[in-house]
């Protein structure tokens, strides 16, 4: 009987050190995950739970301190955090850091528990020294923080009113049966600060007024004053108004941004400051990761209540919840630079930022731009050179090595930043030699081929430079510019005309004129090959005339071949450069051919008029109607000749294929490697380009098997530089036909919504339907520069689940548009109307019905009232003789001249 004691209890032993080691390793996880990625809020809250679970106090306290630096904390967690220390404080010092803690708690959120919680804390230090100070301090910043709360803030104000009330009855209790003056001029300051606080409260649009009122009542010794009156009577009209939006807030599911927008916009129609601070302060309480409600707010602080210190804090505020805001990083550089704040925490702020969230090249840019700002204002230009302008300098060095180090050519397309350098260098500083520096780096960088890049760089040297520089800029430039060189052309001609001499002039208007006939011959080459390539890509068919037939697959004489694409070159551009249209190509035998000669010596018959030669580029003599030529596409009638064989395709590597579509004309191939380097090995990326080598904004990915192919097609619809990339199989159109990628049935499970405001992204929209049941995906429709369309589709995991999200989310109001949500449910493709039970509109489809998606038919007659002639009902239509031209006339009907018909069409 021991022994199995014994046994139990060791395996029990065993059993408790396994899971200690358990949660131990799973602690040390935790930790390390926060080590490598700070920012992951989900890691810091289940390690502090687990902490907590443990009894692992300082840990735990070290835990909640690094993820307070980071996050702002909820308000359960502040709780639990508060109850934890106080319950541990027993000195004057520890009571000091529970108050700082406070102090930090009511920071992050408007909260009234928390408020509650500081309040009821310091009351329990009231025997301590100035304790009845602190407690007034705590309640008085309470109720400046949310006193105006109309539904919550009745109940700080009534624990303040209890507090001086309990502070009057000790008082009273003080003085005996024979008060002091001194103790009777106590009790009178104490009745008249419980007074005023009634009175103040009185004056707040609060619910259960009427009680507050008739407590007023009681304590009073005496009648109440009219202005005290008329005061809760205006209170209470405020509070009948206020209701509506209360009620809206209180019948709404969170996160009620419609309601909060309702309420924030009649506030600002009121105008008065300490309400509209009060209601977004609320509307942020449930909705603090929207960076545009931040922004909302921020703006109004900055540009219509204007005081700089409250700014600072709400920007610091905003940029925890939303770190990934590049517009929030630049309103927080702003506020401190109104708010004068000295320059270290300016850079500390810029040094924040570009350690934060941000990912965009863009907003990496836009940060940089701003901050360069803020040091050009720093600088004082009366008074160079100086340190400030060196840090300058210094800024926009590092900045142009950061975005270049972080995105390569990405992340200043345009060289914007040293251009503006550039240009402070040459206006303030005179400083021209580093202006020239800075543009012959941007034009090294791959700028030199665009004229309108010379262009600025022509102006600022000639506005700020010497003349000997723009002549040989301009010389440069006329060599380079490659998209646009007759605006080149012209500023260099232009200049050598106001500056230079008449054999400058002369000199400049040779090479220019050199350069554009070499210019036109490089478009003339390249439109040649373009020519060919067209050709080449042409279908094979058979072309046919009288009863020979020639097929393209075959090779026609030399000579023929020869003068034919001599006449296509030849008939691409005429005299003054300009392209003119092909013209109908040849159908019949080669010149010599046998054909050629029989047809020859037929005599051709009496009053014929042979077509205009080849090369003829008038038009034809009066009278003359030639041979109305087939097109060559369309095969002639009786033509048994067999099709061409089809070119097989390789099956593999069209499996091992993918085509990447809608792509910005500026994504290089690497960049495109660089995308799907993720998915497996890659065998060759081709890059489709125009015969000026830019992008047309697609590509072919080939990899080295099918397995990445299908990791690759996940990647549809993936933002690359603002666009969405289009991913799809690579597929042999002409043997497949083109299929719609999405279902076009009804779907309960999945919702169309429309309505939505043009900035609402995918985040917003998840956010908007996320509390309504778990979902499978949602899909933003944009436009192909991915552009919003204020179109989405919204798939939940059931259906039960996107019937409910119907029922509580249409007809909401999303920004400044209401929103529509219903089961997706699209009509058939190629659907009759006709044959669909309802006309629904439907975007693009115009305002009418039509008999077939996309073909109308017009209803308006194009033939006037008085010619149309009413149909008989016993007329006969008889077709004339086939070698008949002409029809025989009624001798009864008398003909109509032209006056006839005018003097009809004018109604006379």
């Amino acid at each position: 009987m021991e022994q199995g004691t014994i046994s139990e209890s060791s395996s029990s032993d065993d059993d408790s050190s396994n899971g200690d080691e358990e949660v131990q390793a799973k602690i040390n996880d935790m930790r390390a995950k926060i080590q490598e990625n700070p920012y992951l809020y989900d890691a810091h809250v289940e390690l502090i739970t687990t902490l907590k679970q443990q009894g692992e106090l300082e840990m735990l306290r070290a835990a909640r301190q690094k993820m307070s630096e980071i996050f702002p904390l909820t308000e359960q967690l502040w709780l639990d955090w508060f109850r934890d220390e106080i319950a541990l404080a027993t000195t004057e010092d520890d009571r000091k850091k529970i108050y700082e803690l406070f102090d930090r708690a009511v920071r992050d959120y408007l909260s009234v528990p928390l408020w509650l919680e500081y309040a009821q804390y310091s009351i329990g230090g009231m025997g301590l020294k100035d304790g009845t100070d602190i407690v007034r301090s705590v309640f008085e910043r309470a109720i400046t923080a949310a006193g105006l709360h109309v539904t919550k803030g009745i109940s700080l104000w009534e624990a303040y009113r209890e507090f001086e009330e309990a502070v009057y009855t000790g008082v009273i209790a003080k003085q005996g049966s024979a008060p002091t003056t001194e103790q009777c001029v106590e009790v009178d300051a104490q009745y008249n600060r419980v007074t005023t606080l009634y009175r103040r409260q009185l004056a707040v649009p609060l619910v259960d007024m009427n009680h507050t009122f008739e407590e007023f009542k009681q304590w009073m010794t005496k009648e109440i004053d009219n202005s005290t009156v008329q005061t809760y009577q205006k209170a209470l009209g405020k509070l009948k108004k206020l209701q509506t939006y209360e009620d809206a807030l209180a019948t709404a599911d969170p996160p009620r941004t419609a309601e909060y927008q309702s309420y924030i916009n009649y506030e600002m129609s009121e105008g008065e400051p300490a309400r509209i601070q009060c209601i977004y302060e609320r509307a942020l309480q449930e909705n603090c990761l929207i960076p545009d409600l931040w922004l909302q707010y921020t703006n109004y602080l900055d540009h219509k209540l204007k005081v700089s210190s409250i700014s600072v804090v709400i920007y610091g505020r905003s940029l925890r919840n939303c770190p990934w805001s590049c517009e929030l990083w630049i309103g927080y550089l702003r506020a401190l630079e109104r708010a004068k704040e000295a320059h270290d925490s300016v850079k500390d702020c810029m040094t924040k930022a570009l350690g934060s969230a941000l990912t965009q090249a863009s907003d990496h840019l836009q940060l940089w731009t701003c901050y360069c700002d803020y040091m050009r204002r720093r600088v004082d230009w009366e008074q160079i050179p100086s340190t400030e302008l060196d840090d300058m300098r210094t800024t926009f060095e590092s900045a142009v090595e950061s975005l270049y180090e972080g995105f390569g050519k990405d992340g200043d397309p345009a060289c914007s930043l040293q251009q503006y350098w550039a240009r402070l260098e040459a206006r303030y500083c005179k400083n021209m030699e580093k202006t020239r520096e800075l543009w012959n780096e941007v034009m090294s960088s791959g700028m030199g081929n665009q004229a309108q890049m010379w262009l600025e760089y022509y102006n600022l040297e000639r506005a700020y430079g010497k003349s000997k520089h723009c002549r040989k800029l301009l010389q440069r430039a006329i060599n380079s510019a490659s998209d646009w060189p007759e605006s080149v052309c012209e500023a260099y001609i232009n200049f050598e005309r106001e500056e230079g001499t008449l054999e400058q002039y002369d000199t400049a208007v040779a090479k220019c004129q050199a350069q554009l006939e070499r210019v036109n011959e490089r478009r003339a080459k390249a439109a040649e090959k373009e020519v060919e390539l067209i050709q080449q890509k042409k279908p094979h068919r058979t072309e046919k005339k009288g009863n020979k037939t020639v097929e393209r697959g075959q090779k026609p004489q030399q000579g023929y071949k020869r003068k034919l694409q001599q006449d296509v070159v030849e008939k691409q551009f005429d005299d003054e450069g300009f392209k003119v249209p092909t013209p109908p190509r040849h159908t019949g035998p080669p010149p010599g051919s046998a054909a050629t000669d029989k047809a020859s010596k037929v005599s051709p018959p009496p009053g014929f008029k042979a077509p205009p030669p080849p090369g003829f580029k008038g038009p034809p003599p009066p009278g003359w109607k030639g041979e109305k030529l087939e097109p060559p596409e369309k095969k002639a009638k009786g033509d048994s000749s067999p099709a061409p064989p089809s070119i097989p395709l390789d099956t593999s590597k069209e499996e091992r294929t993918v085509f990447v579509s809608n792509l910005a004309y500026t994504v290089e191939e690497e960049y495109i490697r660089e995308i799907f380097c993720k998915c497996g090995g890659i065998n060759e990326v081709r890059l489709v380009k125009n015969f000026k080598g830019k992008s047309k904004g697609f590509a072919y990915v080939e990899f080295q098997s099918v397995d990445p192919t299908l990791k690759a097609l996940t990647m549809d619809r993936k933002p690359i530089d603002g666009r969405p990339m289009y991913v799809s199989p690579f597929q042999d159109k002409s043997s497949k036909p083109k299929q719609f990628k999405f279902s076009t049935g009804m779907e309960k499970n999945k919702l169309f919504v429309k309505g939505l405001p043009f900035t609402c992204d995918e985040g917003a929209v998840r956010n908007i339907f996320k509390p309504h049941g778990a979902l499978k995906e949602v899909r933003l429709v944009t436009y192909r520069n991915g552009t919003s369309k204020g179109l989405a589709f919204v798939e939940f995991e059931n259906e039960s689940d996107a019937s409910q999200a119907v029922l509580k989310t249409d007809g909401i109001q999303v920004g400044d548009q209401v929103i529509s949500v219903a089961i997706s449910n699209p009509p058939e493709r190629r659907t009759p109307m006709a044959q669909r039970d309802t006309f629904m509109p439907s975007l693009g489809g115009g305002k009418k019905e039509t008999e077939m998606r996309g073909k109308a038919r017009t209803q308006v007659s194009l033939l006037p009232r008085s010619l149309q002639q009413k149909k008989a009902a016993d007329t006969k239509i008889t077709e004339a003789a086939p070698d008949s031209s002409t029809t025989k006339e009624d001798p009864g009907v008398q003909k109509m001249s032209n006056e006839d018909f005018r003097n009809m069409l004018l109604k006379r």
